[in-house]
């Protein structure tokens, strides 16, 4: 975990954006560390990046997980500034704006939740069906 933490650090700091290869190897290390906390199998979330959400508690404290690792979670709650600006350190510039709006459009799915992991999945699944040709979840 500290060794992710580092490489993540290294990264924003050092580059404008991450490659999509950047990105998925990250999406990756995170998906290690986050799949064990919640105990959920592979065949629940491998179908995330394609739009299907299943609708387990497993599943929406995985997605709360990835959140969190990528510090769009300030607070127990879904930080849509922490967020933004995570999109603009990290994203190619190919799909940094439509990605800034589709999460401008989700901007208020977390308020009906009082849970962070249903708050993770309903905003997740919504940035999804606002643009799903750059969609990308670990």
């Amino acid at each position: 975990m500290i060794v992710f933490v580092f490489k993540f650090l290294v990264m924003t700091a050092f580059c404008d954006a991450m490659t999509m290869k950047q990105i998925r190897n990250t999406g990756k290390m995170m998906r290690n560390s986050c799949q064990p906390k919640t105990d959920v199998k592979d065949e629940k979330i491998n179908s995330i990046e394609k739009g299907v959400f299943i609708e387990e508690k497993e599943v929406m404290c995985y997605m709360a997980c990835i959140m969190k690792m990528a510090n769009t979670i300030k607070n127990g709650k879904l930080n849509y500034e922490a967020a933004m600006k995570q999109m603009d350190i990290m994203l190619p510039n190919e799909i940094k704006e439509p990605a800034k709006a589709a999460l401008t459009s989700c901007r208020k799915v977390p308020d009906g939740y009082s849970d962070i992991c249903e708050a993770a999945f309903h905003t997740t699944k919504c940035i999804y069906n606002e643009n799903p040709d750059i969609f990308f979840f670990p």
